[in-house]
């Protein structure tokens, strides 16, 4: 590999790494000079332009805020509404069982008879039944002997009175739920246990009414959340379109950081005279060292820049004369060919003379 491409790879490398650096350089440098102008008032358009851009970060950032949080307060709300619909969901167990409880209590009441005499008749058949059935269970259960089929026998009627059984009892419960939730919410006659449960279910039923009330509330204020998502967006794709804007407006503060330390290290001299007092008027001492460090990068680029320059007009001069000499040589080649062409047309014409001058001594003797 010719040495002289080494080294333009070598001092590209070095060029990228200068500009790099004076790039951060001056991006630090401009951005430090933009904070000192927070709180002049200029004619400048960019020094009003950046205080346009902060304002604009903020006011981004903070949206991202509210976004966040009206995004938290709805998960919140839907963790809180499960939770309260869940805990709804055992107290209304809970009701159903002291309704079976009150109403076993009202149908055992001889002064609740007035009420509970419409629910005797079946009450008493169900009795009955639970009665029948739990008999007849036991006695197979304590009968002894008999062979395998005999065995396999009770087993299957067991499993069959069981059965009736557990179907009899959830009739029993149902009724008793019945008698219960109908009868609640009434004035009870003395102080007994017929009241103390209906106190208990008073007390249940003034809790779950404060906590479909709160859940219906809550409910609102998801919908209301959820309706603004709908117009605005989803949350995170609004949060990545502030986010990408911000990003914008970065990009463009870093161009005017740049730009500014450019301009204030004399690097850039295209400026008025306006300009450069008032650069003067913000430059300290101690950014002397800053400057010097931007000039000698910004150097160092434009020598590395101009020996890339010579060494490819180097190569593109060798690269012409190489073209050249193929040239010549090819033009060379095209001549002896040419050379040798002329030789071949001359030899036919004398091949052609021959032949003519033997058929007129041929054309004598006819």
């Amino acid at each position: 590999m010719d040495d002289r491409k080494k080294r333009i790879d070598e001092l590209i490398k070095n060029t990228e790494e200068c500009r790099a650096s004076l790039d951060a350089l001056l991006e630090k440098f401009g951005e430090n000079l933009f904070i000192r102008t927070k709180e002049m008032q200029t004619g400048f358009e960019d020094i009003n332009q950046y205080k346009t851009y902060l304002q604009d970060i903020a006011d981004s950032n903070e949206s991202i805020n509210k976004i966040e949080e009206k995004n938290r307060r709805y998960k919140e709300l839907e963790e809180t509404i499960d939770s309260k619909e869940l805990e709804e969901k055992e107290r209304t167990k809970e009701i159903a069982f002291i309704f079976r409880r009150f109403g076993k209590a009202l149908l055992e009441n001889p002064n609740y008879d007035d009420y509970t005499s419409l629910f005797k008749e079946q009450a008493d058949a169900l009795k009955t039944k639970l009665d029948s059935l739990e008999t007849r269970i036991s006695e197979l259960d304590n009968k002894e002997g008999g062979n395998v089929f005999t065995w396999i026998g009770k087993s299957a009627q067991g499993l069959v009175l069981k059965s009736f059984l557990s179907k009899a009892q959830e009739s029993q419960e149902q009724l008793y739920s019945n008698i219960g939730e109908r009868y609640s919410g009434r004035q009870t006659k003395g102080a007994d246990e017929v009241s103390v449960i209906n106190d208990e279910i008073e007390v249940l039923r003034a809790i779950s009414k404060s906590a479909q009330d709160e859940i219906s509330a809550l409910k609102d204020e998801k919908r209301i959340i959820t309706a603004s998502f709908g117009i605005e967006g989803n949350p995170q794709k609004q949060i990545q379109s502030v986010k990408s804007h911000i990003n914008r407006v970065n990009e463009a503060l870093c161009a005017m950081y740049r730009k500014f330390g450019l301009q204030t290290t004399g690097i850039d001299e295209d400026i008025t005279p306006e300009r450069k007092y008032f650069i003067d008027t913000i430059v300290t001492a101690e950014d002397g060292e800053v400057i010097s460090r931007a000039v000698r990068l910004n150097q160092s680029k434009i020598d590395n820049e101009r020996a890339i320059e010579k060494l490819r007009a180097s190569l593109a001069i060798d690269e012409e004369k190489s073209k050249i000499d193929k040239y010549k040589k090819s033009i060379e080649d095209k001549k002896n060919k040419i050379n040798d062409f002329k030789k071949g047309i001359a030899d036919l014409e004398d091949s052609v003379s021959d032949s003519e001058k033997y058929i007129r001594e041929l054309e004598k003797q006819l």
